[in-house]
Order: C-alpha cells, then structure tokens, then sequence
C-alpha cells in the first residue's frame, strides 16, 4: 500500500533551521543599528558637554562686569580703593584690571565635571573720569569630562556703563553759551568738605555744561577748565571744533538732545513782585 503525507505536517528540523536564520538576522540588524548610533550619541554628549562649558564661561562673564560696575560705584576715583580691592591700574592711569580664579575661593564657586574656570575684567575710562567706562569681561572654563584635555572656553561681554551723574546738565544754555576769560567748572561732595576750600577740595569732575543749540558756533568756550563732561546738540565733524581752546576732562557728547522748559518771565507790576523769583 502506497504511503501518502499529508501537506499540513511540516518538518520540524527545517522550521528550527528557518528560526535560526530569521534570529540570527535580527541579531545582526540590531547590532549595526546600535553601531551606528552609539557615535551619535556619544557626539551629542560630547556636543552638551561643550555647550555647558561655554554657558558656564558666559555667566562668568556676565559676574565679571558685575564686580567692575559695582567697583566703580564703590571707588570712584579713588586710586587707593581700587588697588587695595585687588585692581591694578596701568601704567597711563586709564584702566584698571582685575583675575578671578574660581579655585581660590574652595567649594562655594567649584563647577561640576572637574572644570576649572576663571572671569578678568578690564575697565576703561572714556575721558579722565569714570562717569563713563568701558567694560569688558572674559569668562574662561577649561577641562571637564567628555571633552579634550585641552578643552578650552571663552565667552566675552563688551558694554558702556555710565555712573548716574548728580550735577547733570549743571550749567546749559538754550542757544548760545559764551564764557569769557579762564572760568573753571567744577562740582564738590558737601557730605566730605563741610565748607568750600577751592584750593584743596576734594575734585569729582562730573559738572555737565553745554548748549541745546544744533550749532557749534553757539558755544564759546573761551579758554574754560571743565572738569566734567560738555553737551551739544551739534554732530560730530571729527574736528572737536566745539572745544575750542578749552580743557574738557570729561567726554564731549554730540546730537544731545535737551529739553529745557519754559520759564515764565515773573510779573514785576505792584511792589510785591520780587516775593515771586
């Protein structure tokens, strides 16, 4: 009798072949998938890295304009002040200099993955006051984990501080503004000097004087002493003709634009009329 197999039975030796391949092969497809992303990964963690790096360096930054914006509201002119807070001053008196090292000052400041970081500042003055200065701080973070050894970040921040002035706009004129002779423009602390010694007093050269006249031919200066800053409305020609031939310590400000209100002429009929000045 002749033997006949039916189709529904299937041989078992060649399912467990076709499981194996079928195994195997999604071995292999997992295995090149992970190839191929572990740089990926191990890219971008290297790329955080790097990225907290220079964000670190910029707050650095941002803390070193800090302290030069607190130093020149605390210390003014004050040489001794400057450099006995840990400044230098250069050798022509227009900048003061300053390093941080984070490292000095132990686990309060210390960063994370073993960086080292450091913030300097440079400050200099526009004019011979510090009423106006420019700052410029570097934050600087070095090392770290996932990165190379010589791995190195810098961030920089650039700006102009100007120091709120008290004698703002102490003498201006609305048109003209002649001086005749040598005067000499000064302003004084009344809290140091209880009484004004000319000769000796303590100097803030932050007195503004100038005109609101668009014309540098309205301001005569004569051979003036400013020790502070001088206003125009006029644009700079680059020739500084609105000095003249006085001395100005200060800054010269162009394209000023100030506002000066009315003042009522006072009625001078009847007796009483000085009572109104």
């Amino acid at each position: 009798m002749k033997k006949t197999s039916s189709p529904f039975i299937r041989n078992a030796r060649k399912d467990s072949g076709s499981a194996l391949v079928i195994a195997l092969t999604f071995s292999c497809i997992i295995t090149f998938g992970i190839a191929g992303i572990l740089p990926l990964v191990l890219t971008d963690w290297k790329l955080s890295s790097r990225i907290s790096g220079q964000e670190a360096a910029f707050s650095l930054a941002e803390s070193g304009t800090e302290e030069a914006i607190w130093a020149i509201l605390e210390f003014g002119e004050e040489e001794s002040a400057w450099t006995s807070n840990g400044w230098n001053e250069s050798v022509n008196g227009k900048y003061w200099y300053r390093e941080w090292n984070l490292s000095d000052y132990g686990e309060i400041y210390e960063l994370d993955d073993n960086r080292v970081a450091s913030f300097r500042v440079l400050t200099e003055k526009v004019g011979n006051t510090v009423n106006t200065v420019n700052i410029i701080s570097q934050g600087i973070v070095t090392g770290g984990k996932n990165v190379a050894k010589d791995y190195r970040a810098s961030r920089y921040i650039e700006t102009q501080f100007n120091r709120l002035n008290p004698f703002e706009d102490g003498a201006i004129a609305r048109d003209q503004l002649d001086f005749n002779g040598q005067p000499t423009f000064d302003s004084y602390n009344s809290a140091i000097e209880d009484e004004l010694n000319w000769g000796d007093f303590t100097r803030t050269e932050n007195v503004t004087i100038g005109s609101a006249s668009t014309s540098a031919s309205d301001i005569q200066l004569g051979n003036a002493t400013i020790h502070g800053d001088l206003k125009t409305g006029s644009s700079d020609d680059g020739s500084e003709s609105v000095r003249g031939n006085a001395q100005v310590d200060g800054v010269i400000k162009y394209d000023e634009e100030i506002e000066l209100p009315e003042v009522p002429q006072p009625d001078t009929s009847g007796s009483g009329w000085l009572n109104q000045l």
